[in-house]
């Protein structure tokens, strides 16, 4: 009997490494419209429209994912840059017994300005990627549609996820930069 059950187990082990395997096929193929996907229409001989709108929504979704993501880590780089320049203004502005340092900390003053420009822009960035998501999610759910569930309907709601993380990790460092910002401006007051 246990003999038994570990040959199921493992057998299923095995099935479940096949549907794991094809699914990596697929999803490495993803941009290849030729390559057969199991569950959509190709088995049939073509493309159907609603095919066709799954796979533009899939690439708007990909595309918005990657600019999100991109854009996040931008976010997050400025972000750290502001908060440096920040503190470094505070330090000069305390310091500023000599005209020299005063010209440091508004040297300090304007990075941190800067940096934050550079965090508003990836914001920016990444809010309209999210918007592109939200756009080819809402092509995907569609009348009828609602019901269908293939690869690239799959994928665009991972994508769309992606987007959302991605939104508010550069939401996030738009906000730090916005506090560096302010830090600078407050330490003119020393």
């Amino acid at each position: 009997l246990n003999l038994r059950n570990a040959i199921l187990n493992n057998n299923s082990q095995i099935e479940n490494e096949e549907k794991d395997i094809k699914y990596e096929l697929n999803e490495q193929n993803d941009e290849n419209v030729n390559t057969p996907i199991v569950g959509n229409s190709m088995e049939f001989g073509g493309f159907t429209a609603d095919d066709e709108k799954d796979m533009e929504a899939y690439k708007k979704a990909k595309e918005a994912s990657q600019d999100a993501e991109k854009a996040a880590e931008e976010a997050e780089k400025a972000a750290e840059e502001a908060e440096k320049a920040a503190e470094q203004a505070e330090q000069a502005s305390k310091d500023a017994e000599k005209l020299k340092e005063s010209d440091e900390f508004y040297t300090k003053a304007k990075e941190a300005c800067t940096a934050a420009s550079k965090v508003k822009k990836a914001f920016e960035t990444a809010s309209n990627a999210k918007k592109a998501a939200e756009s080819a999610l809402k092509t995907n759910e569609t009348g009828e549609r609602n019901s269908r569930n293939n690869f690239y309907t799959t994928k665009t709601k991972e994508y769309a996820g992606k987007v959302e993380k991605d939104y508010e990790r550069a939401k996030n460092a738009y906000q730090k930069a916005n506090q560096a910002v302010f830090k600078a401006k407050e330490a003119s007051s020393y």
